[in-house]
């Protein structure tokens, strides 16, 4: 599920550019952004939580995804690489204990 909604984030230039942006604004230095530990969180800069742009997206993918990918049980933090150098903006979401279809429920 990690990949498949990695992919999705990946191809879609404004979710990516809105990212690779926030990333630059923060300083992120190659760090991931947490967008989501239970609620989407705000971003700088940002009128909505977990770059809106971003939030919906991935909730999409989601939304659409298998029951069992949904159901998956995770444990601490997926990161979601947006791009393939070193460096390179990085996504992160999760926290101790989650499924995936929590993000459909979150603010």
């Amino acid at each position: 599920m990690v990949r498949w909604v990695q992919d999705a984030v990946r191809d879609d230039q404004a979710v990516r550019r809105a990212v690779i942006d926030a990333s630059q604004d923060m300083d992120a230095n190659g760090r991931a952004i947490l967008v989501w530990n239970g609620d989407w969180l705000q971003s700088r800069n940002q009128s909505g939580k977990g770059l809106a742009g971003v939030r919906q997206a991935i909730a999409l993918e989601v939304a659409f995804a298998p029951a069992e990918c949904k159901n998956q049980r995770m444990s601490g933090l997926a990161v979601l690489k947006l791009e393939d150098r070193a460096g390179g903006a990085q996504l992160a979401l999760g926290k101790g204990s989650w499924r995936w279809s929590d993000l459909l429920g979150a603010g």
